[in-house]
């Protein structure tokens, strides 16, 4: 009747192997798991790439339809080595108006460090009628570059003959 019980061996041998097949299994399990999310990471980063290449071109025809915008807007600003080009604009409007005119101080405002301008600002002594004066303003306001008219100070020192300041500010390029 003692045939039934397993021999000790018999015992050690099944248990060994069960041990086993559960290493097996968890290491399979791991090396399964593992292989799973390399395969979504590359997915992921594929799909990542594919998002960063549509955005990208998505962002390229936006500027390409607004590409006169841009400009426009680029333009607004005076850059760094065109600050010429300006003044000679200014002195250009000044002679089709009638306008004498002297530059009294230049002072560049530094607006923040993220932000991507400055502020010129410019005080001009300004002589003439009252109505080359009005224009000259009207022509400073309408140049393509950015100008902030501030502040206008007149006084008529003769009969038709206005004379003081006009105070600026021009937006530059950092």
């Amino acid at each position: 009747m003692d045939n039934w019980i397993p021999k000790n061996k018999i015992v050690k041998f099944a248990v060994a192997v069960a041990l086993l097949c559960v290493v097996l299994y968890f290491s399979g399990l791991f090396i399964v798991l593992g292989e799973i999310k390399k395969v979504e990471n590359l997915y992921n980063d594929t799909e990542s790439e594919f998002s960063k290449e549509k955005k990208f071109w998505v962002i390229k025809s936006v500027a390409e339809a607004n590409k006169e915008t841009i400009q426009a807007l680029k333009d607004f600003f005076i850059k760094k080595d065109d600050e010429v080009k300006f003044i000679e604009q200014v002195e250009e409007i000044a002679r089709s108006s009638s306008v004498k005119f002297e530059i009294a101080f230049i002072d560049i405002k530094i607006n923040q460090k993220s932000s991507f301008k400055e502020d010129v600002a410019v005080k001009m002594k300004i002589e003439g009628s009252w109505g080359s004066i009005i224009s000259f303003t009207n022509k400073l306001e309408k140049v393509f570059f950015g100008v902030l008219v501030s502040n206008i100070n007149l006084t008529a020192d003769a009969p038709g003959h206005w004379a003081g300041f006009i105070e600026f500010i021009v937006f530059r390029e950092k």
